[in-house]
């Protein structure tokens, strides 16, 4: 009789912190202020490097990802686009972002798509970058600049 009690404490120990976050290892926080660079895969820019920073807000205990994603366009000129799409669970995360690259004539539409973990301070994984539909494929890497915990 007294293992069962001990089963029927060891459940209930268990439901509890499984209802108040504690015992929720799937959601990653990765909010904060991240640089870094993409490694081109594909494309004509294959194997050259380009600088990437990553503005995400994640509300704690939320899997949401917001912010901004900043770009180094032709001439080595600087852009920015929204992300559009963002989730951090499962201990990874996946972003999607869109918006337009100002900094060229005739403007370009861009959008792109990053999935990626967190290990310490660090970013990283794989993406695609699509410019007026044509994508190109790069693996990428942020340190953290900034936190907001």
């Amino acid at each position: 009789m007294k293992k069962r009690g001990w089963i029927a404490v060891a459940i209930m120990l268990t439901g509890i912190l499984g209802l108040s976050g504690c015992f929720d290892p799937g959601i990653i926080y990765v909010a904060g202020t991240w640089s870094g660079f993409i490694t081109w895969t594909s494309g004509p820019a294959t194997s050259f490097t380009s600088p990437i920073t990553l503005t995400l807000v994640q509300e704690e205990k939320k899997t949401e990802i917001t912010g901004e994603i900043g770009l180094m366009g032709p001439g080595s000129k600087p852009f920015s686009i929204s992300i559009t799409d963002g989730t951090a669970g499962n201990g990874e995360f996946t972003i999607q972002a869109s918006g337009v690259m100002d900094v060229v004539t005739p403007h370009a539409n861009v959008q792109i798509d990053l999935e990626g973990k967190r290990d310490g301070d660090v970013l990283s994984g794989t993406g695609t970058q699509t410019n007026d539909g044509a994508a190109y494929t790069f693996s990428w890497s942020a340190t953290l600049q900034a936190s907001t915990e």
